[in-house]
Order: structure tokens, then C-alpha cells, then sequence
């Protein structure tokens, strides 16, 4: 008896639809990976904290200044390293302040860092953000952490040694009690890395922004990501909420693009095997 030709074509297509969604759900298994930031330890600050190991960390009581004069981080699941062109790392989530100024504080910052084999807080790598109060801190900031240098993470202005600078531009609005996103991004490109930072307010209008092209990064990997509220915030309390960091690979990794060569090799011999079965009915 001979096999039905529809039923073989519609054998292939239903093989080459399997062959199309594994193909699409590895490509998206491997090149994406999103995961809340849960383990914090403090380096810096007094003892009202709370929220630790959670991704929604909590700085002060609600009493005067008591958010102010924190450093944090959190080590990542392992050290990522932006090797490809189009890998990506962003650190994003929410925060909260609770200030106890009309408007204009000043010294937030969030970072992704690369610990450069250090045991301490100094020597790290990598780059952090500043908020601008449009007052004495008219524009926001991005630093780059230098080779070399002695300060601790979220430290700047010590020495050239220590820091490059680059400024973004005056927000719409002064920065004032109330809620806003913030994102971290860096990405490897042809010529360096693409460093993007945003401060976005969520309950207000406030709204600033930057990106940076680093054609001689100090580093491509990092493992640590952190926070800091400094004393010209003038913060009760700083509130933080769904902390993310997601990492995004340009190509498939090495164990994702086997398990899809094996998965596309069988689809094809079944392919292959109905094609001789259908020619010796």
C-alpha cells in the first residue's frame, strides 16, 4: 500500500514546525537570563536596615536622616563577562525616597562593579550613576571606576587616579520625594563597551538619562552590583523594590546550542527515515 502523499507532507510540516519551536525556544532559553538580586550586605551605614535578603532592601526608620549614609552589594550568581558583540547587563528595579527637603537632593547611586580579585571594598571596577538634585548637582553623573585605585566602590572625587566622570544632562524636574525607576546597562560593541543610565520618575515628573560609549573599559566582567544613599540626599527612608539584574548573551551558549543540535539532528532522521519508508510501500 502506498503512503498517502498528504499524510507524508503533512508528516514534514508537522516535523518542521517541532524543528522551528525548539529552535525558537532554545535561542530564547539560552541568550536571556533574568533573576531578582536577594543577598545584600552592608559595608557602610547604621544599623536601621532592613530587607537584606530580599530584592526590596530598606534604608532608615522614617526618622530624620536615617536613609542616609548607606553602601550595599550584592555579589551576582557568577561573574558575567561581556565577550560577544551585543551581550548585555542591566541592573534595574524601583526605589522610594522618603525625604525630609522640599526638593534638590542629591547622592543617589546604583552600579554594576567587578571586584578585580579584591578581598575589601577597594580597588573595584566598573561604573556607577548619580541622581541630580538641579541644585548644587545640576547635571546627573556617571563614573568610571579606574585601575588602580584605593577608594571604596561608591567613592569619587578623590583623585583622577581613582574615577573618570561624565555628565548626563539637567533632569526635567528637581528630584523630590516619591517613587522612580532606575536602569544600569552595559553593552559590548565593536569598539568598547555602551553604557546607559537612566532616573525615571514613576509618581513624578522627573526624568534624566545618559549613554556613554567606553572605547577603553577598565573591564568586561562584573559580579557585584550595589547601592548608596549619600548625606545630600536627606532620606527618612529609601525603599527599594523588584531589583533585577539580566543578563543577555548575543549568541547561544555552548550547552544550549548542543542540546539544539541534538534536538534538530533527530527531527531531521525521523524526516529522513519517513522519506525511505515512503519510497520501499
Amino acid at each position: 500500500m502506498n503512503t498517502p502523499i498528504t499524510s507524508l507532507r503533512a508528516t514534514r510540516l508537522s516535523l518542521s514546525g517541532a524543528f522551528v519551536a525548539a529552535l525558537g525556544f532554545f535561542a530564547l532559553f539560552s541568550s536571556v537570563h533574568a533573576a531578582p538580586v536577594t543577598s545584600w550586605t552592608k559595608t557602610a551605614g547604621a544599623t536601621t536596615i532592613t530587607g537584606l535578603t530580599t530584592d526590596s532592601p530598606v534604608f532608615g526608620d522614617g526618622t530624620a536622616n536615617s536613609g542616609n549614609g548607606y553602601q550595599i552589594n550584592a555579589a551576582l550568581p557568577s561573574a558575567y563577562t561581556l565577550a560577544a558583540v551585543g551581550d548585555s547587563l542591566s541592573f534595574t528595579g524601583s526605589a522610594t525616597f522618603d525625604l525630609n527637603t522640599g526638593a534638590g537632593s542629591d547622592q543617589f547611586r546604583f552600579g554594576l562593579f567587578d571586584t578585580n580579585d579584591q578581598s575589601g571594598t577597594t580597588g573595584w571596577l566598573g561604573y556607577f550613576a548619580t541622581n541630580s538634585g538641579t541644585g548644587a548637582n545640576p547635571n546627573g553623573r556617571l563614573w568610571e571606576r579606574k585601575t588602580g585605585n584605593t577608594a571604596a566602590y561608591f567613592n569619587n572625587g578623590v583623585s583622577a587616579v581613582d574615577e573618570l566622570m561624565f555628565r548626563s544632562g539637567t533632569p526635567s524636574n528637581t528630584f523630590a520625594a516619591g517613587t522612580y525607576s532606575f536602569d544600569l546597562t552595559v553593552t559590548r560593541t565593536e569598539t568598547g563597551l555602551s553604557v546607559f543610565w537612566s532616573i525615571i520618575g514613576t509618581s513624578l515628573t522627573y526624568s534624566i538619562s545618559g549613554t556613554y560609549a567606553d572605547a577603553t573599559p577598565q573591564t568586561y566582567t562584573f559580579d557585584r552590583v550595589g547601592f548608596m544613599s549619600g548625606g545630600g540626599l536627606n532620606a527618612d527612608q529609601v525603599s527599594f523594590s523588584n531589583v533585577d539584574l539580566t543578563y543577555t548573551a548575543a549568541i547561544p551558549e555552548p550547552a544550549s546550542a548542543a542540546l539544539l543540535l541534538a534536538v534538530g539532528a533527530g527531527l531531521l532522521t525521523v524526516v529522513s527515515r519517513r522519506r525511505g519508508a515512503s519510497r520501499t510501500v
